[in-house]
């Protein structure tokens, strides 16, 4: 693009570039919540200020060439197409020849005036010229010439650039893809098979994109505060510390409301990177900044995090901040939800590796205080550390420590042999013809589906086993070991299920309960059912144990009782069937504290009439026996 278009990466004019038109495409876009854009989605209120501040750096003009061959407009010639600066070829009178793109421009002198311009062309443009020379063929080239100038007009203006810009911008973040991707030969060989004229608005860096990019999320960003600040229902939150593969850690902050169109909404409010501290106190400055700038702070609802107790300091932290700076109150107890997958795991893993309640206690201190550690791999750890003392065998140490942990350790220790390398890979897979798996310590149920794929291809296994016997060694596993993976699998299966159900989007607040009745059914249906195996019920204790713990802090936040109480299908009478008398009215009284914050909060007093539906004689037939 020449200099001086708003759009040009060299000069990003964002003040050019800050009122789209009113059928821009970039407006923001109402969508409800199974249809919302990417755009719906922004990050950060504190790193997008950072990233205003930091604009991309200016760079030298590489086409000085080029626009010495082009003047500005003069007289009553237009000055601008799609909001870019128009330049005029100076060799071109009668009728004039005009465009936005250095590519184009290029191109017409090369063509039309037999001006060859080298001026520092980069080899991805050189790239781009063979790959258009493939795509087109000589008749289909011709053609293009021969289109005459008012055929040009019409093409050039059938280009919707705004549109155009929003689609390439989700485009390359949705599918994750490099900024520098507009330069792709490929890529604009495509845009111009569709439409020759795409050679005008075809852009060179990546630098473009990103401007582009950051336009677009402040105007989207803008949309959600606007819908925000039009909620009908409370705003909620979901939280979640997060580390990146390139050791960043980010703090997810994500939000649900239902919009003025009575239409559940979520989106994605902040994204900030989180330096020096991952403690709660830190994470609550975060959560503020964000609440800060969406000016909501009047209408905070519930939190939703797992069972990290940084994220209680965080809630304390948080309330305090919101009475000393707004003067709005918070129980922090009563505002924890807690997530309920995350409890349904805690729960599992207790089962398979805690080997005493106080080695599930450390686990769980120990996760809490380091965030790069999860309960998991700490009492994996535990377990592989304490069945392990004593022992020398002339294997890998963690390899050794898998196999003192039974039959599940010995499948890993397959599993991880199939994953070590391409020849044991490709002999699986033509023996199965389908992945074993392998089971990881922040993967929900990786251990069911690792133990439910090795069960389907026992036959397969074993097969396997006894091609590699002697690169196994005691790994292999024997009928005993099978017999146990085949009665874990079983007892696993609730637990599947359980966390696949609270992964739904439209999983609601009364089914954690609901699932943990279910769990804690299943265990005490196990405790009969294996009371002679004291191993297995020894797990069955260590699992119960955690499911109990986080059962009772469900007490702490009344929402969850309320929200059985007011589901259609349990209501009352789920309460009666299933918990013990003495915990009922506890829960009606929570749920009526609940009632009392709500039922003074003014609402429309006469709903809008719907519109009168024209009735078939047979429709007032039917009408009048249905209303008998």
């Amino acid at each position: 693009m020449p200099p001086g278009s708003p759009l040009f990466a060299e000069d990003v004019q964002y003040a050019e570039f800050s009122s789209p038109a009113p059928e821009s495409s970039i407006v923001a876009i109402e969508r409800p919540h199974s249809q919302r854009s990417i755009f719906s989605v922004p990050f950060s209120p504190t790193s997008s200020a950072s990233t205003r501040r930091s604009q991309p750096k200016k760079r030298k003009l590489r086409t000085p060439e080029t626009w010495k061959h082009f003047r500005v407009p003069q007289g009553d010639e237009e000055t601008h197409q799609n909001n870019q600066r128009l330049w005029y070829c100076q060799h071109c009178h009668n009728p004039p020849w005009r465009t936005v793109s250095t590519t184009s421009a290029k191109r017409h002198m090369r063509k039309d005036h037999g001006i060859i311009i080298d001026d520092e062309e980069r080899t991805a443009k050189k790239r781009l010229q063979q790959s258009l020379e493939v795509a087109f063929t000589r008749a289909e080239e011709k053609n293009r010439e021969t289109v005459s100038r008012g055929e040009q007009s019409i093409l050039r203006n059938t280009i919707q650039l705004d549109a155009f810009y929003e689609a390439q911008i989700q485009l390359i973040t949705r599918r994750r893809l490099p900024l520098n991707c507009v330069s792709w030969p490929e890529y604009q060989a495509l845009l111009c098979a569709i439409n020759p004229m795409a050679e005008e608005i075809l852009i060179q860096s990546g630098t473009t994109v990103l401007a582009h990019t950051e336009h677009s999320y402040v105007v989207h960003r803008e949309n959600i505060k606007a819908q925000l600040q039009a909620a009908k229902s409370q705003i909620h939150f979901s939280i979640d510390l997060w580390s990146s593969p390139h050791r960043k850690a980010f703090l997810g902050i994500c939000g649900q409301w239902v919009d003025a169109r009575y239409e559940l909404r979520e989106a994605l409010l902040g994204l900030p990177n989180v330096q020096h501290s991952h403690s709660g106190e830190t994470m609550s400055r975060h959560l503020l900044d964000t609440i800060r700038y969406f000016d909501i702070a009047d209408n905070i609802g519930y939190f939703t995090s797992d069972n990290a107790t940084a994220n209680d300091t965080c809630l304390r932290a948080l309330s305090t901040a919101l009475a000393n700076e707004f003067g709005v109150g918070m129980d922090p107890g009563e505002r924890r939800v807690r997530c309920g997958g995350h409890i349904i795991n805690l729960c599992l893993h207790a089962f398979l590796f805690a080997s005493s309640k106080e080695a599930l206690r450390a686990a769980i201190e120990e996760a809490d205080g380091n965030a790069n550690t999860t309960v998991v791999e700490s009492l994996q750890a535990q377990l592989q550390q304490r069945n392990s003392k004593g022992k020398h065998r002339k294997v890998p140490e963690d390899q050794a420590g898998w196999r003192s942990m039974g039959p599940l350790g010995k499948l890993h220790n397959i599993a991880v042999f199939i994953q070590s390398s391409t020849l044991h890979s490709d002999a699986w897979q033509r023996l199965a013809g389908h992945a074993l798996g392998i089971d990881n310590a922040t993967r929900w149920n990786s251990w069911y589906m690792l133990l439910r794929t090795a069960l389907e291809k026992r036959d397969k296994l074993m097969m396997f086993q006894q091609e590699h016997h002697k690169a196994l060694g005691e790994d292999s596993l024997t009928q005993d070991d099978w017999d146990v993976l085949r009665l874990t699998a079983d007892f696993l299966q609730p637990f599947w299920q359980a966390t696949l159900a609270q992964q739904k989007k439209w999983s609601s607040l009364d089914q954690l309960l609901y699932h943990m009745d279910i769990l804690l059914k299943h265990f005490e249906d196990a405790k009969k059912k294996y009371s002679d195996n004291q191993r297995l019920i020894h797990s069955i204790h260590m699992g119960w144990f955690v499911l109990d713990k986080y059962y009772f802090k469900t007490d702490e936040t009344p929402v969850y009782s309320a929200a059985l109480l007011l589901h259609p299908s349990k209501r009352l009478k789920y309460l009666r069937q299933n918990w013990h008398e003495d915990w009922h009215d506890g829960a009606i009284n929570k749920a009526r504290q609940i009632w009392a914050q709500y039922k003074d909060i003014p609402v429309a007093s006469t709903p809008e009439e719907p519109p009168e539906i024209q009735m078939t004689a047979y429709d007032k037939l039917a009408r009048h026996l249905n209303n008998k």
